[in-house]
Parts: C-alpha cells; sequence; structure tokens
C-alpha cells in the first residue's frame, strides 16, 4: 500500500481548476452554444471539488499517511474533468464543423482562405465522391500488395533458408546456395531502394523490355499494364522483400526439433514447410504483418508519381482544383490517420483472439 497519494491526484485537481477558468473566460459568443448555460453552476463545481481534493492531498503530506476521502475526491474529479472535457469538444470541435457543413452547403464558391472549417467542409461536400473512391483505391493496394508480398515471401524465405547438407550431390548444394543468394539479393535490392524509384522504373521500364523482347506492340502493352497494375506489382515486390526478413526472423524461432520430427515422421521438406513451419511462423509473424499492412497504406502514397489515382493523388487534384494548399491535405491526413487506427484495432483484436505473444520481428520501419 502506497504511503502517499500519487502525484496525478494532485495533477487532476489543478488540471480541473485549469478548465474552469478557461470556462468562465471563454467566448461563448456562437450560435449552437451550452458553455454560457452551464459556465456558473460547472465551474463552482469543479472549485468546489478541486478545492476538497487539494486540501486532503496536503492533510495526507502533513499527517504522512493516506487519507480515505481521498480516493473518493479524486473519482468524483476524474468525472466532473471528463464531463467539462465533453462539453469542451462538442462546443469548440463538434459544433464548429456542424455549423461549417450547413453554412457551406448552398454555397457556389469556396470560402475565402481565412475560412478554414467552411473550406475544409465545401471540399469535403463537393469531392466526397472522389475522396472515396482514392481511399478504396488506397485500400485495394495495400490489402492486395500485402496478400500477395506475403506469399512471394513464403517462397523467398524458403530459399533464403536452404543450407546444403553433407548427402547433398553437389548439384543440389550449389542450387541451394544459389538459391539463397538469389533471395538475399532481391531483398537487398527492394530493401536498399525506395519504393517510389521503384514504381517508376517498374512502369516505364517494364513495357519496353516486353515490347523489345516479345515485338508486342506499344499501345496493346500499356491497354494491359494501366497505372493500377503497376502499383499492385510495386506493392507486392517491395513488401514481400520487408515479409521475408519477417518469415525469417519467425521461422529461426522456432525450435529446430519440430522440422527434424516431421522429417522422421516421413513428411518431405515440402510438407514439412507447408504443415508444420509456415503455420506456426506466420502466426508468430501477424503482428508485424499486420504493421507491413499498416505501413503500405501509407506508403501507396508514393504511387502517385506514376498516375495511380490513389488518396494522395486525389488530395492533389482537390488542391489544383479548388486552389487551397493545405486544407486538402488535412482531409487526406485524417483519411490516412482514421485507416491506419482501424486497422490498428482491427489487427490487436485478432492477436488477442489468437492469444499472440506479440514479438520483436523485422519491419520495414
Amino acid at each position: 500500500m502506497r504511503r502517499f497519494p500519487h502525484i496525478t491526484y494532485y495533477l487532476i485537481g489543478l488540471g480541473v481548476l485549469l478548465f474552469s477558468v478557461v470556462a468562465l473566460v471563454s467566448d461563448a459568443s456562437h450560435n449552437i452554444s451550452i458553455i454560457t448555460y452551464i459556465n456558473p453552476a460547472f465551474s463552482v463545481v469543479t472549485l468546489i471539488v478541486g478545492n476538497i481534493a487539494i486540501g486532503l492531498f496536503t492533510y495526507s503530506l502533513l499527517k504522512k499517511k493516506p487519507c480515505p476521502l481521498l480516493n473518493k475526491a479524486t473519482k468524483c474529479l476524474k468525472w466532473v474533468m471528463l464531463f467539462f472535457l465533453f462539453i469542451f469538444l462538442l462546443e469548440y470541435l463538434v459544433f464548429p464543423v456542424v455549423r461549417a457543413f450547413i453554412e457551406t452547403r448552398d454555397l457556389t464558391t469556396i470560402p475565402s482562405k481565412s475560412e478554414f472549417l467552411p473550406s475544409v467542409a465545401y471540399i469535403i461536400t463537393r469531392f466526397a465522391e472522389d475522396l472515396l473512391k482514392g481511399m478504396l483505391v488506397t485500400i485495394e493496394l495495400s490489402l492486395v500488395g500485402t496478400l500477395v508480398g506475403l506469399i512471394l515471401a513464403m517462397i523467398l524465405v524458403t530459399l533464403r533458408i536452404l543450407k546444403p547438407q553433407k548427402q547433398d550431390s553437389e548439384i543440389v548444394a550449389f542450387l541451394k546456395t544459389f538459391g539463397s543468394k538469389l533471395s538475399g539479393l532481391y531483398v537487398n535490392i527492394f530493401r536498399g531502394t525506395p519504393m517510389m524509384v521503384q514504381a517508376v522504373i517498374i512502369y516505364y521500364l517494364v513495357p519496353v523490355l516486353i515490347s523489345s523482347s516479345w515485338g508486342i506492340p506499344q499501345d496493346q502493352i500499356d491497354r494491359v499494364f494501366t497505372h493500377l497494375v503497376a502499383g499492385f506489382i510495386v506493392v507486392s515486390l517491395n513488401t514481400a522483400a520487408y515479409l521475408t526478413e519477417v518469415l525469417r526472423g519467425a521461422i529461426e524461432a522456432i525450435d529446430k526439433g519440430q522440422m527434424e520430427a516431421a522429417r522422421s515422421l516421413g513428411l518431405s521438406y515440402r510438407q514439412a514447410m507447408l504443415k508444420i513451419i509456415f503455420p506456426q511462423a506466420i502466426k508468430n509473424a501477424l503482428p508485424s504483418i499486420g504493421n507491413e499492412f499498416i505501413i503500405n497504406i501509407k506508403d501507396t502514397s508514393v504511387l502517385n508519381v506514376i498516375g495511380v489515382a490513389e488518396l494522395f493523388f486525389v488530395g492533389q487534384d482537390a488542391k489544383m482544383r479548388f486552389f487551397r494548399t493545405y486544407e486538402p491535405f488535412i482531409i487526406v491526413a485524417l483519411i490516412y490517420l482514421v485507416l491506419t487506427l482501424t486497422c490498428a484495432k482491427l489487427l490487436a483484436m485478432l492477436e488477442r483472439k489468437m492469444n499472440l505473444e506479440v514479438r520483436a520481428l523485422p519491419s520495414s520501419n
């Protein structure tokens, strides 16, 4: 049992008093306002409860023993402060946003640059469909790229962990060594170069190589090898490089005796990897795989360099259409934030459901 109450209680009391002062001196001359009506009563309550908490804390310090009433007072303070924060958010965040959407509903031109919230509301209402399409493209690129990258990573990590055995022939030993080196070279190249550079090279160079090698007309290649297809390929190849190292770390964390036991039971190397090793490795690496998916949501923004109409590309389009510099990108940033936080929450729920032990595995961070 603690001898003295935690200092947090004292800070809570001071915080409530500070918020009370802010509420008392705040300008509540809005069209929709509730602080105007609750200010006097609320301020009196917080001042009384806050002073009681500070008095009880001081009493505990002087008597050098905990005060039973202090816990009850601090609980009251917490609820009072939460209530005030709720009212504060309504008054200075929710209501202004609602008013901005109402005021810009019938406007034909965007408000002036000095009117930030009305400008943001105007852009959202006039550009909602394009923002939704960009968000869906971003999700598709991230999801498909992560899944395809995981499949490629499983192939690459199988080659990466191959080691020649004493009973192998010279050809088999050479192939194992070559496969391991080739996988390592792939990982080093894609981890050592920016995704933006990879996107430019793949989008502009691959069609030229296909056309010159197989004699296929360039216009036919362009009809198939679109911006979006190139984006899927770039995200998948880049993700595969990082997930290869993630899976390699997860496989090395598995007891080697499991592979030996599987082989002794008559399973081939491929069967042992698919049925014994990979299921455990993917389960152990799931937090890092989810982290890679969240990173891909943000990294798809670099694909605007090859004309992929993802979320950041839509933000640039809005910038040029409405002649606003930061408002469109604030909207885009908020959408990215909602996407990443939602995915992080869903992945955390999945991890808890599977009762995973979070491991510190390598990722693209």
